[in-house]
Order: structure tokens, then sequence, then C-alpha cells
């Protein structure tokens, strides 16, 4: 039972790495032991009471729980990719031991005498054109990760009265809005990223009656004061209409990955949508704030 155990928590620590690399997740050593510790509990039952519906269902279950302890997540949507790619790794992994048992016949001593028959030599050619591919797809997907990761920045922004929050957020040079008021580029944040760091009185305002006006700026103008103070309405264009983004002034912003903390002009434009599946990041910098992180 040792050995079983030995075994088979070895290849799950192995699945569950290769899951994060391939997830783009991170990974300590602490939930990888936890996950390892989970996918032993169907050996522990397979010895006790092998025939056993518990037995049974751990066989289908534990992999749920086994993901949901190796990583942290931050949405249901990456944990069901990482459970899925999890999956497909063990599919995998399992049918690379099934065929290597047939062609390995051991014969009591050490080692073993390998036996492949003639008829299925094409295997070879066709297991080495496979593991090219996937290096070669495995190395774009690291660089593309690599690539992304290198413009992406961690944002300190202070809201005023004591409330501030952190935000990653992508260099996007697509992004060309402005604050019509004050000219600041604007830096596009989720909205749901940035609602624990707002102050309470502007809270009212994100979801506000001005959504279902075409014009919203003379909704604002008859608001309060301190509403007409800090907020401004940002136009853009949609896919065949204009329509407008809520846009909100902050005390500071400082981008606090570089080398020396750099403060940004910017006002904070909130959308409702994800901007990153995988969580990545949650805002978008404007291209003036591109330029100016790569001088720095």
């Amino acid at each position: 039972m040792d050995l079983d155990l030995l075994v088979n928590g070895s290849m799950d620590a192995l699945l569950l790495i290769l899951a994060a690399r391939l997830s783009n997740l991170p990974f300590r050593g602490k939930r990888i032991a936890a996950g390892v510790i989970a996918g032993e509990i169907p050996v522990i039952l397979s010895a006790y009471v092998p025939a056993s519906l518990l037995f049974d269902l751990s066989k289908y279950f534990i992999p749920w729980l086994m993901v949901w302890l190796a990583y942290p997540y931050r949405g249901f949507r990456l944990y069901f990719k990482t459970l899925l790619i999890f999956w497909v790794l063990s599919a995998g992994l399992g049918g690379l031991v099934y065929a290597l048992w047939g062609w390995i016949s051991f014969d009591g001593r050490i080692g073993g005498s390998l036996r492949i028959g003639l008829k299925n030599l094409w295997i070879l050619p066709l297991v080495a054109g496979l593991w090219w591919f996937t290096q070669k797809a495995w190395h774009q997907i690291l660089g593309s990760a690599a690539r992304q990761q290198s413009f992406i920045y961690d944002l300190e922004i202070d809201m005023g009265k004591g409330n501030s929050f952190r935000v990653k957020a992508l260099l996007d040079t697509g992004n060309q809005l402005r604050d019509p008021l004050t000219g600041y580029p604007v830096i596009l944040v989720e909205e749901e990223a940035a609602v624990a760091g707002m102050p309470e009185e502007l809270l009212p305002v994100l979801q506000g009656a001005w959504r279902d006006l075409d014009d919203p700026w003379p909704w604002l103008w008859q608001s309060d004061s301190l509403w007409i103070k800090q907020c401004a309405f940002i136009p853009y264009q949609g896919v065949g209409h204009r329509s407008w983004l809520l846009g909100i002034r902050p005390q500071r912003v400082v981008c606090t990955s570089l080398p020396e903390p750099k403060e940004m002009k910017a006002t904070l434009a909130f959308v409702q949508q994800v901007l990153s599946p995988d969580r990545a990041y949650q805002a978008l910098l404007h291209s003036e704030h591109v330029r100016g992180a790569e001088e720095s």
C-alpha cells in the first residue's frame, strides 16, 4: 500500500503542476500537497473497502476536490478550465502508461525486456511527431504568456478619504479614451474590482439612472455636488452605436511594479464585463500610459 501511495502521489503531483503551467496559474507547495493528499483517498479506500459505493464515487469526485485544493481561483470559469486540463492530462498519461505496459514484459529480474513488434513500429514516429507538435505548442503558450505578463502592471488607486484598491492593468495601445473635461487618459477598470475601494458616497452613481439616458450629462449636473466634481461621462463608439462610460477621477494612481513607483494622471472608466477570462488583469491602460511605462 505504501508503494501504491507513493506512485499515485507522485503522478498526481506531476499532473497538478502540469495543469497549473498550462492554465498559467501560480502554484504553491502546500496547495499542491493538499491536492495530492486528497488524491490518495481512493487508494486508501481500495485497500479497505474496494467493493463499495463510497469507493466508486470517490474515483469520480476526488479529482474535483484535488483541483479545487491545488490552486487559488477567482471564478468558476477558470476552475472548470483547469479541471478539464487536469482530466485531459490524466487521460493522456493513463493511455501512455497502458501502451507502454503492453510493450514491456517484466520477467522478475531487475529491469525488463522491451518487446516491440514490427507491426507496432509505426507508433514510434507517430509518438515522436505528437511530442514535437506538443512541445512547439507548449513553447508558444509560454512565450505568449511571458509577453503578456511583461505588459501587465500593478496599480494602486487612491480614491480619497482612506479608500483605495489595487488592480493589475494590461497596456492596451487600442485604448484612446480621454476625459472630455480634463483631457486625462482613461484607464478602463472592471466595476467589480473597484467597488470595495470606492467611497460610500460615490457607490450610488454606479447604478444611477444615467444608464438609460441618451445624454447623461444633464442627469449629472442635477445630482450631488460631489458627483459633479469627481465624475464625468466618457463617450465611446461601440459596434453600430455610440454610448457612455462612467468616469471617476481618483485622488492618485500609482504604478508600483516599475523600478521606481510612477504616479499617473488618469480618469477611471468602469466597465461591467470581465476584461480577462483567466483573471490575469482587471484594467486596461491608455496608450499614453504605455509610452510612459516604456520610457521608464
